[in-house]
């Protein structure tokens, strides 16, 4: 008798004493042996420690993003607050504070990052591991988990870094999308026994992930809907009340003590503002209707996007019918396994010669359509199926997760984060519940099926491999010393050349207790020099005026000047203008400003914000003197 609250759930392969003919699980018990299960995890762990190994310290972009993650906390440390001290807005408090932590526990260091986002990336492969074997087989689960080291956790496919789960330009994507995969986890576990356990624990996964980015957490609300009506659905309204008013009071948990640290510092008003920050950005009109919003949602060029959908979607079909009909020949003529495979491997091998050189960096613009289709598929089966859950709440996060990029489907950039879950259900959809679907309706042979599909998706993880690793191939001069050390693209690179002199200059003649503000973004320099910002002023970008306004950015740096300021090249055509400086509406009122009050003390490689050639020009506070003559210094 099933307890108050309590709910199994009852498929076919439960409930039917004999299965039908045509309906036997495609999995056998050799798939879900305690041997294959091992093996399978000791295949995803090489694929970890090897794709960490190859990377090693590669991973961050030396002046973009990153250099924030390391700063912030490091300042959080010593007393600052954020929002109001540190100006930022790539999401809510959780992750800068939880480095910080880290931080104060292990010590300041990007090694201290290394070692925890490593543990958060094995964490979470772990878990889509073992929820993925108990949804399908040994074979598929590795496959998925493996996708995710080799394609998503340590690639690099562009020649910024940070789109990586080790050091990514913002830790509140990572952090958002590892606690949403928990709080998906344990949903699953409360659909299947109805633990109120699993909704609190589930409900403060959540809270925290609103703590992070608010499009990440948008698809893990839908996923929690979908997780209630479920619930609903197969269980009644039997402790559904408590089990949600339980997951709501542990969601709300989190804010609530960000709440009570902030009220040390703020009043009421500014600690709640403080608390939900990361989703006031939305609430700016002009963030959503600058050029880069709409490059990256595709709405610069809506119907050439549409097309490639629908193309790369129609393609996937195709291969999908093929690959079916011809499996459903070989079961027409009877053919033993071992000759269905070597038959399937013999047609195959031209198309996989082919895909070797396969555009697959593009592969993207089929995941809209795959991952709507593998939900679609999903729910229909439902009761056919032995362990639905989590695939299929998997699946409805992962599509509305994508939808972050709109029109723009792909799996570099932004979509290492937005993009994995989608990738992983259409993983699941094409190498798993399509051929048992397929052998369940059509009696085609799941086998030479999935071997084709297999060793298609192997090439592509394997291309894609291969394009990463030649990205990283480039770096291989190091920056920083001891656990801060990073590697960077090699000396001939002229902006990894200006660095790595501004570095040198810095320790030679910058007084330790000199402070440092740089223009318009590398605030990666103040971290590695442990020169502190004595504005809240950490990047420049025209995005950030929108969220605290040029005009207080501005009295920012006047009110509290630093002693030297580096000006460091940075384009921002991408966002609907160039340089910095070049406009009133783009900071020409700051560096008139600047260049009445400092005078420069040395120019690194070229004039910055002219000509898009690379240069750091490193200015010092005047003091009465007038300005010195300018000495230049190349390579």
């Amino acid at each position: 008798m099933k307890t108050p609250g309590e709910c199994q759930f009852e498929t076919r392969a439960e409930t039917a004493r004999e299965p039908a003919a045509g309906t036997a699980p495609l999995r056998s018990h050799n798939l879900r042996s305690r041997e294959l299960y091992w093996l399978g995890l000791a295949a995803t762990t090489l694929a970890f420690v090897a794709g960490a190994a190859l990377t090693w310290r590669k991973w961050p972009d030396i002046l973009v993003d990153f250099g924030t993650q390391l700063y912030i906390p490091w300042r959080i440390l010593h007393g600052a607050v954020l929002y109001r001290d540190l100006f930022y807005f790539a999401g809510g408090p959780f992750s800068q504070y939880f480095n910080a932590l880290l931080f104060k526990l292990f010590g300041v260091s990007f090694s201290t990052l290394i070692a925890a986002n490593l543990i958060f990336a094995a964490a979470l492969i772990f878990f889509v591991y073992r929820y993925f074997l108990a949804a399908a087989d040994a074979l598929t689960a590795t496959l998925v988990a493996v996708v995710i080291v080799a394609i998503f956790a340590f690639a690099q496919y562009t020649p910024t870094g940070n789109y990586n789960y080790v050091a990514p330009y913002s830790h509140e994507a990572t952090h958002g999308l590892v606690f949403s995969v928990f709080a998906i986890a344990l949903l699953s576990g409360w659909i299947r026994k109805g633990n109120v356990w699993h909704a609190a624990a589930a409900g403060f996964c959540a809270g925290i992930v609103f703590l992070t980015k608010p499009d990440i957490f948008v698809a893990l609300a839908l996923a929690v809907v979908a997780a209630i009506v479920l619930r609903r659905i197969r269980c009644g309204a039997n402790g559904l009340a408590r089990s949600i008013l339980v997951f709501f009071g542990a969601a709300i948990v989190p804010s609530f003590l960000f709440l009570l640290y902030f009220l040390h510092f703020e009043n009421l008003h500014d600690s709640a503002r403080s608390v939900v920050f990361g989703w006031l950005p939305l609430l700016q009109g002009t963030v959503t209707k600058n050029l880069f919003y709409r490059w990256c949602t595709g709405l610069d060029a809506p119907w050439a996007h549409l097309r490639e959908i629908a193309l790369y979607f129609v393609v996937v079909v195709l291969a999908v019918t093929v690959f079916a009909f011809v499996a459903w020949q070989m079961g027409r003529l009877k053919l033993r396994r071992e000759w269905q495979w070597a038959g399937a491997l013999v047609l195959i091998t031209p198309l996989l010669i082919w895909l070797l050189h396969f555009g697959w960096y593009q592969c993207g613009w089929a995941l809209p359509l795959l991952s709507l289709l593998a939900c679609v598929l999903l729910a229909l089966n439902f009761k056919q199926l032995e362990e639905p859950v989590f695939p299929l709440l998997w699946s409805v996060f992962g599509f509305a997760l994508l939808a972050k990029l709109g029109l723009f489907p792909r799996i570099w950039h932004y979509g290492f984060v937005l993009a994995m879950p989608a990738f992983v259900s259409s993983v699941y959809a094409l190498f798993w519940l399509a051929p048992r679907l397929l052998e369940r309706q059509f009696k085609v042979p799941a086998a030479p099926f999935r071997l084709m599909t297999g060793l298609v998706l192997v090439v592509g993880c394997g291309n894609l491999f291969h394009e990463s690793q030649a990205m990283y191939a480039q770096k291989s001069l190091p920056l920083g010393n001891a656990g801060d050390e990073m590697i960077t693209y090699d000396a001939t690179h002229e902006a990894s050349q200006g660095i790595y002199a501004a570095l040198l200059w810095t320790q030679k003649y910058m007084p330790r207790d000199a402070t440092l503000a740089v223009l318009p973004e590398g605030v990666m320099l103040n971290y590695l020099t442990g020169h502190v910002n004595s504005t809240p002023c950490l990047d420049w970008n025209p995005t950030m005026f929108t969220v605290f306004g040029q005009t207080t950015m501005t009295d920012a740096v006047e009110t509290n000047p630093p002693d030297y300021i580096f000006i460091v090249e940075r384009d921002y055509s991408d966002l609907g203008v160039r340089y910095f400086g070049s406009s009133p509406d783009y900071g020409l009122g700051l560096m008139q400003w600047i260049q009445a009050h400092y005078k420069t003390e040395l120019l690194i490689g070229h004039e910055p914000l002219k000509n898009g050639l690379f240069g750091i020009k490193i200015l010092k506070r005047l003091n009465g003197v007038s300005a010195a003559s300018e000495v230049k210094v190349k390579g």
